[in-house]
């Protein structure tokens, strides 16, 4: 329609169509919202301690990857569940140990491999107990004989 010379539908129509500058601000906003979705999905993600637990046996990251949350929230859920640290270093620190006692054969009492496992078994579950007096002599008395072998197969390798 044509009034005075000026074309108003030409008008009405660029009036209603977005700009590209529009495009990409209604683009930008919908990744952005999809993106908060998504976080608050991970948030809302109920992670039981029975789940978490199979994990103790790999560093954090690696844990928090298989689990597809960010490590943050990880340690969140984790102190949610009365896990204050990770133990992955303790757990791996027991299996070597009891490794350790079963290669040397060193036996302090009968059935001390046996009760080292079971330590172990409770580690899993509360993550958060020291460990005891005994595991610890027996983990001092690994390393003293692992670095007194060390030092005699040095010794000899000198010799030859």
């Amino acid at each position: 329609m044509l009034l005075d010379g000026f074309n108003w539908d030409d008008t009405i129509m660029e009036a209603s169509m977005p700009s590209e500058e529009d495009m990409k601000i209604v683009q930008q906003t919908t990744k952005e919202e999809s993106a908060m979705t998504n976080k608050r999905a991970r948030e809302e993600r109920v992670l039981t301690f029975e789940e978490v637990s199979q994990y103790f046996y790999m560093p954090i990251i690696q844990a928090a990857r298989e689990l597809n949350i960010g490590l943050t929230l990880l340690k969140k859920k984790c102190r949610e569940l009365g896990i204050a640290r990770w133990p992955h270093r303790k757990m791996k620190s027991m299996q070597t140990l009891i490794k350790n006692v079963q290669e040397m054969g060193y036996i302090l009492k009968e059935g001390s491999v046996g009760d080292l496992e079971q330590e172990q078994k409770l580690m899993e579950m509360r993550p958060s107990i020291q460990m005891q007096e005994e595991t610890k002599r027996i983990r001092q008395a690994c390393f003293k004989a692992n670095y007194k072998k060390r030092k005699l197969v040095a010794g000899k390798e000198r010799n030859w």
